[in-house]
């Protein structure tokens, strides 16, 4: 019982950051786009493309979502990638724990950093199928991750536009200048104004220029100013406590494409 409750404080306690300094954002007033916020979920599995899985259920839970399904053969971050060791502390000190007390557990891809910021998928195949029950279940396969972008009409996402979203509440997150609105992985006219708009308890926000850390952010309303040149990139964690300096217990939240600042 003693080695559980240590590797519980563990799990809940890694990765921790380190901020020698915090920024305060001012609430600048923004304009909210006009294009819509679409989500996409990456390479799910049915019949069509795995020995088992239902499409109709599937179609289902992607309307809960509000999302649609997208097939890709570019590289994400798939099941896979997050290894024995990473399902295992999931499975033993966040599922299984939180299932009892009837709370809802966090995604397990929330464990992975993603400092390449690429695409989540959600490909883990089923492995049962009994009449209307499968092992596991789309809502275990899906949770509520998605890749969300801006866009017109949603038809059909650009993978290198995709924001990779571990967060089960909304999120905005785009630039407005006196040219109009940009979104990750556009072009933006300076001066603009970054609009970070988070909706989780605790957030963590990292905005990076030119790949090194430009500003760091414990708030979850941003309004930052642009006004030199660079790729900027956003990218947030959750955590679970603080005590100073240190944030303890980071789960990727999500990240960006570049800004592409000209």
């Amino acid at each position: 019982m003693t080695l559980y409750l240590f590797g519980f404080f563990l799990y809940y306690s890694f990765p921790i950051a380190y901020v020698p300094y915090l920024n305060y954002s001012m609430a600048h007033p923004a304009p909210k786009p006009f294009q819509r916020q679409c989500a996409y979920v990456i390479n799910p599995k049915t019949v069509y493309n795995s020995p088992l899985g239902n499409p109709k259920k599937l179609e289902e839970y992607l309307k809960g979502m509000k999302a649609k399904a997208y097939h890709t053969n570019k590289e994400v971050i798939s099941y896979r990638d997050l290894g024995l060791w990473r399902w295992l502390a999931y499975f033993v000190f966040e599922y299984i724990p939180k299932k009892i007390v009837f709370q809802t557990p966090n995604d397990p891809y929330s464990l992975l950093e993603n400092p390449s910021c690429k695409p989540f998928a959600s490909d883990m195949p089923i492995v049962l199928s009994l009449w209307t029950w499968d092992l596991p279940d789309y809502s275990f396969i899906l949770k509520s991750r998605k890749n969300i972008q801006y866009s017109d009409d949603c038809l059909e996402g650009i993978y290198e536009k995709l924001v990779p979203y571990m967060g089960s509440k909304g999120l905005s997150l785009y630039t407005y200048s006196n040219r109009g609105f940009a979104f990750p992985g556009d072009e933006v006219k300076l001066p603009s104004l970054l609009v970070v708009e988070i909706f989780e308890k605790r957030a963590l926000v990292f905005l990076q220029r030119d790949k090194e850390v430009y500003k760091v952010f414990d708030q979850r309303s941003i309004r930052e100013k642009l006004q030199e040149k660079g790729a900027y990139r956003v990218y947030a964690y959750t955590y679970q406590y603080r005590l100073w300096r240190f944030y303890f217990g980071l789960r990727f939240l999500f990240c960006t494409p570049p800004f592409q600042a000209m």
